[in-house]
């Protein structure tokens, strides 16, 4: 897709290639199909999913119905970065400053590869032939050139579906995209699903919509993540730049008395770097949007990779990429033959920081902070396999709303809310103490008889008093039953029971459940 004619912008033309199932190619080849989970959701299938009806954003039960032989793993970053490795060493070789956006992602400025390579359209087909090597002509793969990051993000992944380069000529952005849906912003991180679906209730759907308003109008009305993606969709592209010069920019070094023959310790010593680096620019109420690793060996050895994130590098974001890079960078045939001596992280572009508008109820504190880096710590001495964080992963149940996962499957600066919607579980606020395991206790009546739900969902009588732990404590309010089917269709896992909500005279709060004629403790309120 070319727009046609000709108008001069000053925002810098930009390539963009993405590979479109990347998680899927970076893991081996199972025999049959092959879908990628990423937090409960399809990322990646390989064709033959796709064909059986398999979707991105499916759930895994959905994922399965259409694909019953199909086989699901989870996404594993590091063997991506790793696969990809060949493809940005492969496109580097040609193109200097390469930055990678994610694993299976890539950018670069077009301003010199255009001027040598003789046009726009020479450097499309130089990369093609580039990946196509290293990858092979069965791979789809997306490249997309536009004014600036975001229009070539949706270029590529425009040209991932038709198959064919989309080159958008300078100027014409707003042009070429005006008839887009605005969940396109989504899916290139430009926008929060949110916004979105806000600006849907409000007729705005599409790129063009949002493009005639005034900015005016949208900072007013949306503030600043608005008025980013009403840039996006006018051609305006991204946030101002900082006017802060690259030789005022910091940059953190760190040289080693011994070479290290050990991943670990580097990423440890990154940790050190990343922390000191984003809260030297925090002083001056900046964020890093692009950053430079490096590494050497005793012998000389280099790794160099540029890293760009629209949203902003966070300490453990730091880490992770180091992680990523020098993981892939050894894992190279006869990459490195000696230990690191030297490890660089430079800051090479910023932005002002816009800061986050926090709700009085949830939201990041600084008590998240402290234990994201307490995280980061756990991982760089135990490796991303050794250490597990609660996720929240969905569920009509207590317990089955949040799940051990573990960090190297997880994005810790990025948080879904997998709990709602879920039709028929407890009106929030969920109870903050959950067993382990099952906690037998006894609802009795004014007679000191059981009491029961019949079939249709009804207390045989009013609860009056409650036993835990051989303790009985009078019910003092009580709400429910509300009666739950699961899986009906499983014979194994199928579940009926009815809950009830009780506070008791000493003022705890509890969720109760009967099952089988019998209670148990779900958990407990505060």
């Amino acid at each position: 897709m070319a727009a046609s004619g000709s108008v001069s912008s000053s925002v810098p033309r930009v390539l963009t290639l993405w590979c479109p199932e990347w998680p899927a190619h970076a893991v081996p080849s199972p025999e049959g199909p092959l879908i990628v989970l990423d937090q409960h959701r399809v990322v990646a299938a390989c064709a033959d999913a796709r064909e059986a009806g398999v979707r991105t954003g499916d759930r895994r039960r959905a994922a399965l119905r259409a694909c019953p032989n199909a086989t699901v793993v989870p996404r594993d970053y590091l063997a991506e970065v790793q696969a990809f490795e060949r493809v940005v060493s492969s496109v580097a070789e040609i193109i200097p400053l390469v930055e990678l956006l994610e694993p299976g992602s890539l950018c670069f400025d077009m301003r010199g590869p255009a001027r040598y390579f003789g046009g726009e359209d020479s450097v499309v087909e130089h990369v093609r032939s580039v990946v196509e090597r290293q990858l092979g002509a069965d791979i789809s793969i997306g490249i997309g050139v536009a004014d600036g990051r975001a229009a070539s993000a949706i270029a590529a992944r425009r040209s991932g579906v038709s198959l064919r380069p989309v080159i958008v000529e300078p100027g014409r952005t707003a042009a070429a995209f005006i008839t887009m849906n605005l969940r396109w912003l989504h899916a290139i991180g430009e926008m929060s699903i949110e916004l979105v679906e806000l600006l849907d209730r409000l007729g705005i759907r599409t790129v063009g919509d949002l493009a005639a308003l005034s900015e005016r109008d949208v900072l007013a009305r949306f503030g600043l993540p608005g008025v980013r993606a009403y840039r996006v969709a006018t051609g305006t592209d991204e946030r101002p730049l900082s006017s802060v010069a690259p030789s005022q920019l910091p940059e953190r070094e760190r040289r080693f008395d011994e070479p290290v023959l050990s991943v670990t310790p580097v990423v440890f010593s990154a940790r050190e770097l990343a922390s000191a680096l984003v809260q030297e620019l925090a002083i001056d109420g900046l964020v890093c949007t692009r950053m430079t690793v490096a590494a050497e060996t005793e012998h000389s050895e280099r790794t160099e990779r540029h890293w760009y994130r629209s949203e902003g590098f966070t300490a453990a974001a730091i880490v992770d990429r180091v992680r990523w890079q020098l993981d892939a960078w050894i894992n190279e045939p006869s990459a490195v033959s000696a230990g690191v001596i030297v490890l660089r992280i430079s800051v090479t572009a910023v932005r002002p920081d816009d800061g986050v508008q926090e709700g009085f109820w949830g939201g990041a504190s600084e008590a998240d902070g402290r234990a994201n880096r307490a995280v980061a710590r756990l991982v760089t001495l135990c490796g991303p396999e050794g250490v597990r964080v609660p996720l929240p992963i969905g569920g009509r149940l207590p317990e089955d709303r949040y799940g051990w996962v573990s960090t190297a499957v997880v994005d810790r600066d990025h948080h879904v809310d997998a709990l709602a919607p879920w039709p028929g579980s407890v009106v929030r606020p969920a109870p903050v103490i959950v067993p382990t395991h099952e906690v037998s206790i006894e609802v009795l009546n004014d007679r000191g008889e059981s009491v029961g739900v019949s079939g249709r969902g009804e207390m045989t009588s009013e609860p009056v008093s409650v036993v835990i732990g051989g303790r009985s404590r009078r019910v003092v309010a009580w709400a429910g039953p509300w009666p739950l089917i699961e899986r009906w269709w499983d014979e194994r896992r199928r579940r009926r029971l009815a809950r009830l909500q009780v506070v008791l005279e000493d003022g705890s709060a509890h969720l109760l459940a009967v099952e089988h004629q019998r209670w148990h403790l779900m958990g407990t309120h505060g």
